[in-house]
């Protein structure tokens, strides 16, 4: 009885499948790039980490930005990265703010690299973040319009300085970007140029953050990142493309909300094909962790 089962069993997913071809074809639709994704709810470390590791070893992410939280026990963190390490997962420290860049907010950056210093002297090496990564969005400052070249400048400064402490630390450095970086000027003691290709100079990856919810047209991902990729490409560096889970109230073409993981990994696999001959294709950073576990299939 049970091989009469197991064999009408087999045959009613033959059939269902032959029926229903996007059930096959749902099964091997996730992008085999590299992938990321942000941590912001840094608490969770503590009552949810099989959970949330789970979810990402699951769906192919390689390394997890994990905000640095002063509040949560140390223990935690150590607990956390061991157990990401184990699933071949790796933890950046995350941090950053629009005030960072205000005329006395470079002591933030000051106060998160000592924080980080002092863990990583604490901590085991598997223990331990392998990099830094950096969320400051100047432009959301308010120095930014009334004041673009001090507040670049200082931005400048900020990157500068957190490439070389994340370099006397052993730690890869890297920062989220918006696509549009490369509309933006500078000229000051850096020089003059793009601000885009100014800052694919200063860190490993760049994380641009292209936050649309198709892959083609002139207002999609490939097209938007396009000016990037080559300029990572000439200088020997790497972009990863970042895309948008959480629900936007700047419209529904920004996230993948609506649309649901299928749709997502159907159009980063045809970002990812078109820029997959490209040396400076990193992979995909999906923001964020919570949010993307959330997302409808």
């Amino acid at each position: 009885m049970k091989k009469v089962m197991t064999i009408c069993l087999l045959m009613s997913l033959v059939l269902t499948n032959f029926l229903n071809p996007q059930a096959v074809s749902k099964v091997h639709a996730q992008t085999t790039a590299s992938k990321s994704t942000w941590l912001w709810h840094t608490a969770e470390i503590a009552t949810k980490s099989a959970e949330l590791l789970h979810f990402a070893s699951a769906n192919g992410v390689n390394i997890i930005y994990l905000q640095v939280n002063k509040n949560v026990a140390i223990q935690h963190y150590k607990d956390f990265i061991k157990s990401a390490a184990e699933k071949g997962i790796k933890v950046y420290a995350l941090d950053g703010a629009p005030n960072w860049v205000a005329p006395k907010g470079a002591i933030y950056q000051d106060q998160f690299f000592q924080w980080v210093t002092e863990y990583q002297e604490d901590a085991l090496p598997i223990e331990r973040f392998s990099g830094v990564h950096l969320d400051i969005e100047p432009y959301l400052y308010t120095g930014w319009n009334s004041n673009y070249k001090k507040t670049v400048l200082a931005y400048q400064n900020l990157i500068s300085k957190a490439a070389a402490a994340s370099s006397s630390l052993g730690l890869t450095f890297g920062v989220d970007m918006p696509f549009w970086f490369d509309e933006r000027m500078y000229n000051n003691t850096f020089g003059k140029g793009t601000l885009s290709s100014w800052v694919i100079s200063k860190v490993d990856t760049t994380t641009v953050m292209v936050y649309r919810d198709q892959a083609t047209g002139a207002n999609g991902i490939i097209d938007l990142v396009r000016n990037e990729m080559n300029d990572a490409n000439k200088q020997g560096k790497k972009i990863e493309i970042a895309v948008e889970t959480l629900q936007s109230s700047e419209g529904d073409f920004i996230s993948f909300y609506e649309e649901g993981q299928f749709h997502m990994d159907s159009q980063l696999n045809l970002v990812e094909t078109e820029f997959s001959g490209y040396s400076s294709f990193q992979g995909f950073g999906i923001h964020y962790l919570q949010s993307w576990m959330n997302l409808k299939p």
